[in-house]
């Protein structure tokens, strides 16, 4: 599974989420729950996912915001990850194809963080994107200090999988 870029010039806001969910068709938050985080962070009743992607929709709808966030989801919903998202120990060969998807985090950050100059914050949704994140910044310490400098000073909520959120822990993420 490879990571799309996320590289937008003007995103402010940068969702990560640990897992694609059986339900999530083509963007991750496309169903209920991609109504619900809508409604909270753009006030508008409409996939988040086609909000995030979709201009001429956040045209439409007269939502400028919906073009500032950009998302990125890390992992397939797979029993093999299992141990992750509950943060037990890795099997060796799990642990191999972790490690690449943190090294291509990694380099996502960077670019994220030389091109997407407006990024204020980083919203992490689960477990595992916790965790994946915060290999991420030990790379980036290593390989690239000022990259990491500036993501760490950057504000970083750490929220439970999308599955479990409350509204009102998306409350707090309304500006």
């Amino acid at each position: 599974m490879e990571m799309e870029p996320v590289i937008r010039k003007k995103i402010h806001t940068l969702l990560i989420f640990d897992r694609a969910l059986p339900e999530d068709d083509t963007y991750p938050l496309s169903g209920a729950k991609g109504l619900e985080v809508a409604e909270v962070l753009f006030g508008q009743n409409i996939p988040f996912g086609r909000l995030v992607t979709d201009k001429e929709l956040a045209v439409l709808v007269g939502n400028e915001e919906a073009k500032r966030y950009g998302m990125l989801t890390l992992l397939r919903d797979d029993v093999r990850f299992k141990p992750i998202f509950q943060n037990r120990k890795l099997t060796p060969e799990i642990e191999e194809e972790i490690s690449e998807r943190v090294r291509e985090l990694a380099k996502q950050l960077r670019a994220i963080r030389s091109r997407c100059s407006s990024l204020e914050r980083v919203i992490l949704f689960g477990r595992g994107a916790q965790t994946l994140y915060d290999q991420a910044l030990v790379q980036l310490e290593e390989l690239n200090p000022p990259a990491h400098e500036e993501l760490t000073s950057l504000e970083c909520h750490r929220l439970p999988t999308i599955r479990r959120v409350t509204r009102d822990q998306l409350e707090t993420l309304r500006r």
